[in-house]
């Protein structure tokens, strides 16, 4: 399985109107081949989401001009890998909100690499994974989408991001 050079979710206008009321967070989906990489959050008292999976990525920072800055930004500092210089930028969706962060609205940006590289995790992860999207098994907890791996459970405002993903690209898991 390959992701289409053109998907149906490819939206030229990246521009996004920031709001001095609200909050901003992009994430970058990385695949490369058949996988995407997944990192485990560290555990600490500060992240609403510590110990969880999540895609690489963060806060809105003023140095970023535009949101992909931040995924590319977050992505480097999280996993060492250089979206500026080793991926095709394939496209971006969103917005989702978190349901514990109401005033946030997080940013996908979605991008491709050659070949597989080693990840770095930082202080803010636990370790790195690269999933195959076979190895997500889909599954209801609670009346919300999940998926399974190895590793765990992925759930969520992860979940959600990565069920979409698959909806718009035509990508069926099991």
């Amino acid at each position: 399985m390959r992701i289409p050079d053109t998907v149906k979710w490819w939206n030229d206008n990246e521009m996004v109107d920031l709001k001095d009321d609200k909050e901003y967070a992009a994430v970058a989906i990385v695949l490369c081949k058949n996988s995407l990489v997944i990192e485990k959050r560290s555990s600490t008292r500060e992240d609403p989401w510590s110990g969880q999976f999540s895609l690489p990525g963060g806060h809105y920072s003023k140095e970023d001009s535009i949101l992909r800055e931040t995924a590319i930004r977050e992505t480097l500092e999280e996993t060492g890998i250089d979206l500026k210089r080793n991926a095709k930028y394939l496209g971006h969706f969103g917005p989702f909100v978190p349901r514990n962060r109401l005033n946030l609205e997080v940013h996908t940006y979605v991008f491709e690499i050659p070949e597989p590289v080693q990840l770095v995790p930082s202080g803010e992860t636990e370790y790195l994974l690269w999933v195959q999207l076979s190895d997500l098994h889909k599954f209801d907890e609670e009346n919300e989408k999940s998926f399974k791996i190895n590793e765990g459970i992925v759930w969520g405002l992860t979940a959600r991001i990565i069920q979409k993903f698959l909806e718009l690209s035509d990508i069926d898991t099991k």
